[in-house]
């Protein structure tokens, strides 16, 4: 009968390690988000006000997001920040203030990433 719980208590030490080992560091986020239009410049009457989900990531958040992108840093035209694009996804760096920003939506029925928001 002792056998059963020794082996319950090392399967469930062994699960916590390699639980552990994999798991990743998660961290809070700062910034700010709206639930909008696709179209949240000018949206039409007839366009439903509630199909995106946009984020603005800032601070930290931002900044790993930034370094996660590995390709090659351009000038933001409309900011005159360093930018990391990927896809529709596009993080900031403001090299004066040293600041870190990411714009991105979610199409949420669809479940794509598109753009943040407007030059």
């Amino acid at each position: 009968m002792q056998k059963f719980p020794v082996a319950l208590l090392w399967f469930l030490a062994s699960l916590t390690m390699v639980t552990g080992a994999a798991a990743a560091q998660w961290s809070s986020l700062k910034g700010s988000y709206a639930v909008t239009p696709k179209n949240y410049l000018d949206p039409s009457d007839e366009e439903p006000k509630d199909t995106h989900f946009r984020i603005q990531l800032t601070g930290q958040s931002a900044k790993s997001l930034f370094q996660s992108m590995k390709v090659t840093e351009a000038p933001d035209q409309c900011t005159g920040a360093l930018s990391r694009r990927v896809g529709e996804m596009t993080c900031l760096f403001y090299k004066q203030d040293k600041r870190y920003e990411c714009h991105f939506s979610i199409d949420v029925m669809n479940q794509r990433i598109e753009y943040g928001v407007a030059c």
